[in-house]
Formats: structure tokens, C-alpha cells, sequence
């Protein structure tokens, strides 16, 4: 089966500065893929480039097995393709709109009636446990994980193959970070979307993830299954990186 997304030898730079250095990375369909490590490794520059907001300076990108494209047509055609849910998803909607507007958005895109946009709108926030009500309001009206649940709503309503969640429990209670990696997991795997998702926090990839990549300065460090690479990591940095969160070697071993 062709990869949902493969990445190849990518490299970029910022000036001086070594943004990707031969990246090489494959996302099996219908997966669960983690993308892990601490700030700057990295790993969100890898994530904008899976979704041609970086262009790579050499290497590629296969998104379903076609090899992604620059540009504003092919950005829009790879959106019924690739949905992001970013880090702070109350930025990524327009404080001037209502919700509901946002989301006719979508209809606009999929050319569909915004009758019908609307009737799948309300099936897939009730499945978010969202009231329907939401969708009056305005961005800065509602909670930081309502937010986080209608950037989701936004993204589902676009039918994608493929979910990238950048940091997707950032900011939320424990509780409610819980309740979020579970529907996660629950739409994944009713719609069958590939899902990837960047974290820095361990203990999220360790429990949604079945393969993941370990990042570094740019670099790969390990690749491999969660349940081997947390539970006997290869790699000294890798190490390191577990032993800061206790929970995450406790979980492993369990």
C-alpha cells in the first residue's frame, strides 16, 4: 500500500541555521504517527513542509504517492487531501467571522450546498460533544478546548485522508487533553484518516502512537515502533529525552 505521506532525504536552511538535514520519513495509511521532540528540533519545520506551507531546499514529499506541489491551486486541491489542526487553533480562526461562517467556508471549497454542508457540520460536533450553538458564536466567545474541538470540526468537515495535529494538547487540562487524544483516536480509526501528530510531550505519543520519530537539531535520531523505541530506545539522546518524563518509561513497561 502506497504511503499516506514519504518523505526523502529533505534538507532546508535558514540561513545558517540547519532546519532539516536529510529527512527521511514514511507514514503508513490509516495510522497513528509521531513526530517527537524538544524545541527546535525541527519537527513542526517538517510538519509545515508535509503540508507545502516550507518548500524543501532538496529531498521530497509524496502525499498519497504523488509528489507534492508549490502553490496556491495545488495548496487548495491538497486541502481536501491534508488537514492541520495547529498549535493554537483560536489564531488559526478569524476573530471577524462567526464560527458557522468558517465553516460555510468549507462548503464553499468542496463546492457543496451549505444545506448540506451544515447537516454534516452538526453530525460531526455532536461526535466532538459540542452544542450546535457553537457555531453562532465567535472565536473569542468560546474555550480553549472548545477552540481546539472546532478547529477539529473544521478540519473533519473538509472529508481528509489525512490529520496533522501540531502540539494538539498544548494548554488543555489533564482531563481534557485525555478526552481529546481519545476522540482522536476513535475518528481515526471510524474514518480510517491518517493521523500525525507533533509533540513534545512523550507521554502523548506514547499512548496514541503506533510508529514514531524521534527528532533532533534537524535530524533524525530513531525511527521505529512506539512500543520498542520507548520501551528499549537505541539512541542516548532518546534516552535522555525519557528519562525526563518518568511517566512515559513507567507506561513502557507496563
Amino acid at each position: 500500500m502506497t504511503d499516506a505521506i514519504a518523505v526523502h532525504d529533505a534538507q532546508l536552511r535558514f540561513g545558517q541555521t540547519v532546519a532539516l538535514e536529510g529527512v527521511s520519513v514514511s507514514v503508513p495509511q490509516g495510522t497513528c504517527f509521531g513526530i517527537v521532540g524538544e524545541s527546535g528540533s525541527g519537527k513542526t519545520t517538517l510538519m509545515r513542509a508535509m503540508l507545502g506551507l516550507q518548500r524543501l531546499d532538496a529531498g521530497e514529499i509524496r502525499i498519497l504517492g504523488t509528489p507534492l506541489q508549490q502553490g496556491r491551486a495545488a495548496l487548495t486541491r491538497r486541502a481536501r487531501i491534508v488537514q492541520p489542526i495547529f498549535q493554537d487553533p483560536a489564531a488559526s480562526l478569524s476573530p471577524r467571522s462567526r464560527i458557522r461562517t468558517l465553516m460555510n467556508e468549507v462548503g464553499t471549497v468542496l463546492k457543496e450546498p451549505h444545506a448540506a454542508t451544515h447537516e454534516r457540520l452538526l453530525v460531526i460536533l455532536k461526535r466532538l460533544g459540542l452544542p450546535d450553538s457553537v457555531i453562532d458564536k465567535y472565536p473569542h466567545e468560546i474555550s480553549g478546548g472548545q477552540a481546539r474541538r472546532v478547529a477539529i470540526a473544521r478540519a473533519l468537515l473538509m472529508k481528509p485522508s489525512i490529520l496533522i495535529a501540531d502540539e494538539p494538547t498544548a494548554g488543555l487540562d489533564v482531563s481534557v487533553q485525555g478526552d481529546l487524544l481519545n476522540l482522536l483516536q476513535d475518528i481515526r480509526r471510524a474514518q480510517n484518516i491518517t493521523l500525525v501528530v507533533i509533540s513534545h510531550n512523550l507521554a502523548v505519543v506514547r499512548l496514541i502512537a503506533e510508529n514514531a520519530v524521534v527528532m533532533r537539531a534537524g535530524k533524525v535520531v530513531e525511527i521505529g515502533e512506539v512500543g520498542a523505541l520507548f520501551g528499549a530506545p537505541r539512541e542516548a539522546y532518546t534516552k535522555e529525552l525519557l528519562a525526563a518524563w518518568p511517566s512515559v518509561t513507567h507506561a513502557a513497561s507496563v
